[in-house]
């Protein structure tokens, strides 16, 4: 399952050549799996203890994003490890009616126990949930 996100492009996101700086996709990605997370994970949930650390981050830049087009990430977890999974994005502009993916990424989120400063494999309700969201993608 894929969450949808979408994103106002701000003045101060675009760069002298007048487009999204390529900086500012990894904001919009953090926006994406904020949203994602929120799918499973409750909101009072106490980040401080148990959490992820962000391992990895790739972006495929496609087509330039500019200051008022219309913008929506997708993000959707593309694979499941023992300590970590990995989450996909892909940003699209929509425009005159078609929608077209100007950038791809993907972030690898491992799982972190605060409290001992170590890795731990992925919780149980995590895991089960993440797989239930790849099943229906």
């Amino acid at each position: 399952m894929r969450t949808k996100t979408a994103i106002q492009i701000r003045f101060n996101d675009i760069d002298m050549a007048r487009h999204v700086h390529n900086a500012v996709y990894l904001s919009y990605f953090e926006q994406g799996r904020m949203a994602f997370l929120r799918g499973f994970i409750e909101k009072e949930h106490d980040w401080r203890t148990l959490g992820l650390i962000l391992a990895r981050n790739e972006v495929d830049y496609r087509i330039p994003v500019h200051l008022g087009d219309d913008v929506e990430v997708e993000t959707w977890c593309s694979n499941i490890g023992t300590k970590s999974f990995d989450l996909s994005y892909g940003l699209f502009v929509t425009k005159d009616g078609r929608r077209n993916l100007h950038c791809q990424g993907r972030s690898v989120m491992v799982c972190f126990d605060y409290e001992r400063n170590a890795s731990i494999q992925v919780p149980t309700a995590w895991r089960t949930a993440l797989a239930r969201m790849m099943e229906n993608d």
